[in-house]
């Protein structure tokens, strides 16, 4: 018995000898659920990674996660009572993560996302996308992680930032992963599948087989073709799909995001369909239904 309790106690005494290296700490996941584990803190730390973020945008399931990018400035019309509520309900509607390129806008969802630890479904990770200058501000904010360009020096953001890494052709992968020491872990493809296919595949397949990538896709396609080409993007490996200028404040933010996620995370028709949500930040929806096609007010109005 006093064996097993000094070896208990050499067990313990190493994880906190050596440098700090390991920590037990408890983590609850998106999905509510909570484990116990050891991280190794000279892992989480390097620099120019984000493994954090890849374990909640990369599911073992290869589910496809789902982002979208909050293009609200201040001059938009939508005031930190709106974003809160904007913010809620984005994560009941199982959004994976916000991104946002506003410092302001970063502070108000994180603070909100903030208020859900502990609570199911728990916070959604806020991804700065703004400037590489004011990455510090939006940490301070309350940002977890950042995106940077492979022209982006990795301690832009600081030691225990976690980055992901904009990249749109094969030069730029090479040289995110020697800047980081092979370090870097989730990348943003930032180009359109559909200029050049071929360019596309080849840097989805150069990145390393354990990292994550990101596709993004333009927003409020005609007959709802976002859908479509979200998933064709997870048959060449991409693992989420960022869907650009998302939300922008207006009424139909909410039944789109919900649109967003049904479609690209189930195996059913890509048809819209209303369900669940009761009504925008305003009271009610914009998304328009004619035909089994999906039309929205917002691109008829930009027309």
């Amino acid at each position: 018995m006093m064996q097993q309790r000094l070896a208990s106690l050499f067990c313990l005494s190493s994880l906190l000898v050596l440098g700090s290296a390991f920590i037990v700490t408890p983590i609850r996941n998106h999905d509510g659920l909570t484990t116990t584990t050891a991280l190794d803190m000279s892992t989480t730390a390097a620099i120019g990674d984000a493994t954090n973020l890849k374990s909640i945008l990369k599911k073992p399931s290869k589910v496809l996660t789902v982002g979208v990018d909050c293009d609200v400035s201040d001059n938009n019309n939508i005031d930190q009572l709106e974003i809160a509520i904007l913010s809620m309900q984005l994560r009941k509607s199982k959004v994976s993560s916000i991104w946002c390129s506003n410092l302001q806008a970063v502070k108000e969802f994180s603070a909100e996302q903030e208020s859900a630890k502990g609570s199911f479904p728990g916070p959604l990770p806020i991804i700065y996308s703004g400037s590489a200058e004011d990455c510090s501000a939006a940490l301070e904010n309350g940002a977890s992680a950042v995106v940077l360009s492979s022209e982006d020096d990795p301690s832009t953001a600081g030691e225990n930032a976690e980055v992901v890494w904009k990249v749109s052709s094969l030069e730029q992968v090479k040289k995110v992963l020697e800047a980081t020491a092979d370090a870097a872990n989730v990348f943003l493809v930032d180009m359109p599948a559909s200029d050049d296919e071929e360019q596309f595949e080849a840097i989805v397949q150069a990145l390393p087989k354990t990292s994550l990538c990101i596709a993004s896709v333009e927003p409020m396609q005609e007959d709802g073709a976002e859908i479509e080409i979200g998933k064709n993007l997870k048959k060449v490996g991409c693992g989420s799909v960022l869907v650009r200028s998302a939300i922008v404040g207006d009424p139909e933010d909410l039944p789109y995001a919900q649109f967003l996620v049904e479609g690209l995370t189930s195996k059913a028709s890509s048809e819209f369909k209303f369900t669940g949500l009761t009504g925008s930040t305003n009271g009610h929806f914009g998304g328009v239904q004619a035909n089994g096609t999906v039309k929205w007010r917002r691109m008829e109005q930009q027309q």
